[in-house]
């Protein structure tokens, strides 16, 4: 019993494709798990016609991205698209995901004033709450006598997420950049003013 005798079908491919790609060849127990389960050229066949359907949906996503900037409707879309190796069921999930997918990007990277005003406050809440997390962090362990620069990284990271909770957006949108930005250089300076 070998090492890859537990493995499946695609765990087996992987395995295969990772050895030829970084060894130019594949182990000897590796191919003879494989012909244990069928012949090499089936095998290669199989990875084929994997590579070859991985190609036809990345093709398809293409155009679907396509028709989205295009500015045609999901329908429209759909009814444009076709393919001879991936079902129209298949098509039409990849079409609904894709274009749900592009929206929500478009949506995250909108500033609008609701945006903006959100972010604002979100600096406000996010500096207070992060300079508070961090100053009882300094008081409760001991080893962190005074303010470190590095612990600006966790006020960066409570702020994001507050700010990211406020707004509904991720940091991809410039206005929750440079909120979560903004609050940090605030728990900098709090920290800079009580120690002295």
């Amino acid at each position: 019993m070998g090492f890859y005798s537990k493995f499946s079908d695609q765990d087996l491919i992987e395995s295969y494709n990772n050895q030829i790609d970084y060894q130019g060849k594949a182990t000897k127990e590796l191919l003879e798990e494989i012909t244990s389960r069928g012949s090499i050229k089936d095998f290669q066949t199989k990875i084929e016609n994997q590579k070859t359907l991985l190609n036809e949906r990345n093709r398809i996503i293409r155009e679907i991205h396509q028709h989205y900037l295009n500015k045609s409707s999901k329908q429209e879309c759909f009814s444009l698209i076709s393919s001879e190796l991936i079902s129209k069921k298949e098509i039409q999930i990849l079409v609904e995901t894709k274009y749900t997918h592009i929206q929500q990007n478009i949506e995250n990277l909108i500033v609008d004033s609701d945006t903006i005003l959100k972010s604002f406050v979100g600096i406000i809440v996010s500096s207070i709450i992060s300079s508070l997390v961090i100053t009882l962090l300094i008081y409760f362990i001991n080893a962190l006598i005074v303010f470190h620069f590095f612990l600006l990284i966790p006020a960066y990271i409570i702020n994001y997420f507050i700010i990211r909770l406020i707004t509904k957006k991720t940091r991809d949108n410039l206005a929750v950049f440079i909120a979560t930005f903004l609050a940090t250089v605030l728990n900098f300076l709090f920290f800079i003013i009580s120690i002295n």
